[in-house]
């Protein structure tokens, strides 16, 4: 798994090399990768970042559509727990091309401030999809790094689920 994180801090707006990488064959065809991205009860199965658990998942992949993760547990970053009522991640789709690549803002409660985008790259390798995961638009090196960790436990937990079903 290759993996990047470049940037200088800032707190006002969003930087434009404030950003964060990670490269991952996963052992499945670009549509299966795809719709474990787009299908809330696929993503329920495995976007689970540290000891959390997602408890609902609603997603509208396509431009314009929104998403919602709620998740409880204990946070990926801190261990500390989640609220009650869970920690909500929201955003909406940018660009949504099927099989090939998704485009969403993502706002989180930790940074409730910053609106940053992820982008999803999946194209055809031997043994499987390359998932190229960037996320960028931070406002904080702090935000970048915390977002850093928690894909990096994330993303395996992909991989690992298509090594199960």
């Amino acid at each position: 798994m290759a993996t990047t994180a470049v940037g200088v801090q800032t707190k006002s707006e969003p930087q434009e090399d404030l950003r964060l990488q990670i490269k991952r064959v996963i052992k499945a065809n670009r549509q299966r990768v795809f719709d474990a991205w787009t299908r809330p009860e696929t993503i329920r199965l495995w976007f689970n970042p540290g000891a959390t658990t997602m408890v609902d998942a609603s997603i509208n992949a396509h431009a314009g559509g929104e998403y919602l993760f709620t998740m409880t547990g204990n946070s990926c970053v801190d261990g500390e727990p989640l609220p009650a009522e869970g920690a909500v991640v929201t955003g909406r789709y940018v660009r949504v091309e099927p099989y090939d690549l998704l485009a969403f803002t993502w706002r989180s409660p930790r940074f409730p401030e910053e609106e940053s985008l992820v982008t999803i790259e999946l194209k055809d390798v031997e043994g499987g999809t390359e998932m190229t995961l960037t996320h960028d638009r931070f406002h904080t090196v702090e935000s970048r790094d915390q977002h850093f960790n928690g894909w990096s436990n994330v993303i395996p937990k992909l991989a690992e689920f298509f090594e199960r079903n």
